[in-house]
């Protein structure tokens, strides 16, 4: 295998498919193609996690209905971590940030207040006065990224499945 160096990166085989990752141009995360992400950690209050763990149910149960009208996720996880006293997220979305949050506010914020109202530290409602930079404190950037499709939206995988399950239906039908 011949290599070279460029930077701090070996080039060789293996590098010769290596994605573009570049910084959110308006906000914090990176991005690759029209993928992006952003990861956050959330203090909770004194009791939060019991409340956290009893209001995920509804939470999970709506997820498709909120993301729905959001409409750019890809994919979306939280957990506790440091013995039940922070929520961590991760989200992978397309788009650029502040559209990605400005709907989320526009479009969700009912859902992310009955989960974190009383429940996160300082959260006052989404749609609170100064939301944006308060909730900007706690979000943080990946050190590595990777996107499976990174030039795919939600929606272009919406439409080809559309279309591979139009395409079996037709082909069972031809049987």
């Amino acid at each position: 295998m011949t290599t070279t160096k460029v930077g701090n990166v070996e080039q060789n085989e293996r590098t010769a498919m290596a994605q573009k990752v570049d910084t959110q141009p308006d906000g914090i995360g990176l991005r690759i193609g029209k993928r992006s992400e952003i990861s956050g950690i959330l203090p909770l209050v004194p009791g939060g996690a019991r409340m956290f763990r009893e209001r995920l149910p509804q939470f999970h149960a709506e997820a498709a209905y909120w993301e729905e009208r959001v409409g750019t996720v890809h994919v979306f996880h939280m957990f506790l971590i440091d013995n039940d006293t922070k929520i961590f997220f991760g989200v992978v979305y397309y788009g650029d940030f502040k559209v990605y949050f400005e709907d989320l506010a526009n479009k969700a914020a009912a859902w992310f207040d009955n989960l974190l109202l009383g429940v996160m530290e300082g959260y006052k409602g989404m749609n609170s006065p100064g939301f944006v930079e308060w909730f900007g404190q706690f979000l943080i950037s990946a050190e590595f990224f990777y996107a499976s499709y990174p030039e795919s939206t939600r929606n272009d995988v919406k439409k080809a499945l559309r279309v591979r399950g139009a395409f079996e239906h037709l082909l069972d039908e031809v049987q």
